[in-house]
């Protein structure tokens, strides 16, 4: 019976076929093959991201005059600038100190929050609608907005310290605190989103799980590390990933609170990059530097995926 329901569909989109004429036929067969319907999101792959690469590392071998077109083969001496460059030095700890931060501190947060909101209450609701609202706020308006509050002289932080009797900061502008204060602002942004993201993996778990652990009178600290943790592993993998490869590609917060300063202080490799090609016009050094860059957070990446890929259980 099913067999002849088909056929009768496929006669049926024959017949139909053929009283629309020949063009629509072609049209439809055109429509049909998957390469067509891939097409437009492949072009779009291939003129914003695997052509950028690949002139970028044309470029990290050459020496660019934009002014004048020319381009001089020069090797490996852009490499050899970052290697002997100590501020080249300075970035890439920086930057490797912002990423380990941002994801041990900020995804430690993310999952308490997400456990401690993971409820379908009315309050709960609307404390996840408030604490997602940073990650849609432009990083320019973050920025300027914690720029006032650490304010050493004037600002609301300074001002709450001095009222507890605590001692004061000079938050971004002083080169002990002001890697510091780039991680509060970024981990603030981006926590509303990834709590969102612990509390989707959360609820993707059985309940008849938690329910067997009370059965057998497991604590809220062992369910916690021996189920919650384990069956929320896929959600983790995504975030560690994801937030590597942000953290290493920082850029904005830093360009708007410190400009890489004081004393290089919160220089990231990305910020380097822009410093290298926008303002000092090095575009082959900028490019050497991109490739690190695209080194580094692909590295890391299949790291993650093929040494933490493992350890994540999937339902």
């Amino acid at each position: 019976m099913r067999k002849w329901k088909v056929s009768i569909m496929l006669m049926n989109e024959k017949l139909e076929l053929k009283q629309r004429g020949r063009i629509y036929r072609i049209i439809n067969s055109i429509f049909k093959c998957p390469y067509v319907l891939i097409a437009p999101a492949l072009i779009t792959c291939l003129v914003l991201t695997i052509y950028p690469l690949c002139f970028g590392a044309y470029l990290s071998v050459h020496k660019w005059d934009p002014l004048s077109g020319r381009k001089k083969f020069v090797g490996w001496d852009n490499f050899k600038y970052l290697i002997e460059s100590e501020d080249f030095h300075k970035a890439l700890t920086n930057t490797i100190i912002y990423m380990l931060v941002i994801l041990f501190v900020g995804l430690a947060l993310k999952v308490i929050l997400g456990v401690f909101l993971n409820k379908r209450t009315p309050g709960h609701n609307l404390v996840q609608t408030v604490i997602f609202t940073p990650h849609i706020i432009a990083s320019v308006s973050v920025s300027v907005i914690f720029m006032w509050l650490m304010d050493p002289a004037h600002g609301i932080l300074n001002m709450a310290l001095n009222a507890v009797g605590l001692p004061t900061s000079n938050w971004y502008l002083s080169k002990d605190t002001a890697l510091m204060s780039v991680l509060i602002v970024a981990i603030w942004q981006s926590c509303g989103q990834g709590v969102l993201v612990v509390i989707a993996g959360l609820r993707s778990i059985p309940e008849y799980i938690y329910e067997a652990a009370k059965l057998d009178k497991s604590t809220p600290v062992k369910t916690f590390f021996k189920i919650t943790i384990p069956l929320l592993s896929p959600t983790l993998l995504y975030m560690v990933v994801t937030t590597t490869a942000s953290a290493f590609t920082s850029f904005d917060i830093v360009k708007m609170m410190t400009d890489g300063g004081p004393d290089n202080a919160t220089n990231l490799i990305a910020y380097y990059v822009y410093q290298q090609g926008i303002m000092f016009m090095q575009y082959g050094r900028a490019m050497a530097a991109g490739v690190v860059l695209f080194v580094f957070t692909a590295t890391l990446s299949a790291i993650n995926f093929f040494v933490l890929d493992r350890k994540v259980y999937y339902q």
